[in-house]
């Protein structure tokens, strides 16, 4: 990671109940979609994504994902954003069961509708930018 995440942007990523990745296609197109995202409170976030699903194939032929977090106002002075450049991995066993657990913690409704893990992936913060998050 270029340089550290402050606290601040901690926060606001592990509060964040949504964000969007974008994954490049093989032909180079951009692929967006919403994700529930968990932070382990350093650098990497976690997501879930159908293997089959274009996001899946994506992250597994191309490492290189963004996401971006942001909240949106109709009063502009009040947007919020923080944009990360990460390195997609997907993960398996002690560390699939360890995001699965912040997971289920984050987000109760997984275990409501018995969601089980298909394709974990740890998204590595790699680089990042903000805006609204100054104070």
């Amino acid at each position: 990671m270029a340089k550290p995440l402050p606290d601040r942007i901690k926060q606001y990523i592990s509060g964040a109940p949504v964000g969007r990745i974008a994954t490049v296609r093989p032909g180079g197109e951009p692929h967006v979609i919403p994700v529930c995202p968990v932070f382990d409170g350093d650098a990497t976030l976690y997501v879930d994504l159908a293997p089959g699903s274009v996001s899946g194939r994506n992250v597994l032929a191309n490492p290189r994902v963004t996401v971006l977090i942001d909240d949106y106002f109709d009063d502009w002075s009040k947007l919020r954003k923080v944009v990360l450049r990460c390195r997609a991995r997907p993960v398996e066993g002690p560390e699939q069961n360890a995001a699965w657990e912040r997971i289920r913690a984050k987000f109760p409704q997984y275990t409501s509708v018995d969601w089980q893990p298909r394709l974990t992936v740890a998204l590595h913060i790699e680089g990042w930018l903000q805006e609204g998050l100054d104070s």
